[in-house]
């Protein structure tokens, strides 16, 4: 409870700094600060009811050495599946043109129990874009 105020309050600071520097001046900038917070917000409301859904549990040892189960948060699942990234692999071929690949990092057990409870699925490669991201680093 207490981390969750000091959080708020740096925040709120965050808040007055932008405010200080003229950044919410424009109304739609605050608009569009408020659309991303309530979109964010609705998307935490979805994973925890389907957290509690289908609830996916967490193995703890206690202090005395016991194993019990505790439900997952959101915040766990997130931090759970935040390790997932995706890459790009550029391979030059002889003829002086590139193959672009995107793939993602296969998931560990545990994210893929995760996910399976969510109902989701990743696939084994994305689609790739004209330009990866290593373009716009040299760019």
């Amino acid at each position: 409870m207490g981390m969750n105020c000091v959080r708020q309050f740096a925040y709120l600071a965050l808040l007055q700094r932008a405010r200080e520097c003229g950044a919410w001046q424009k109304e739609s900038r605050v608009k569009a600060h408020i659309l991303a917070a309530f979109l964010g917000y609705a998307l935490w409301v979805t994973l925890k009811h389907l957290l509690q859904r289908r609830p996916a549990m967490v193995p703890q040892l206690s202090a005395s050495g016991a194993v019990y189960v505790q439900p997952l948060s959101p915040m766990k699942a997130l931090a759970l599946l935040s390790t997932l990234q995706s890459a790009d692999i550029v391979l030059p071929t002889t003829d002086g043109r590139e193959i672009r690949l995107r793939r993602i990092t296969k998931p560990t057990a545990e994210q893929k129990s995760l996910l399976h409870r969510l109902g989701l699925s990743l696939p084994e490669r994305l689609k790739s874009l004209s330009k990866c991201s290593a373009d716009f680093a040299i760019a």
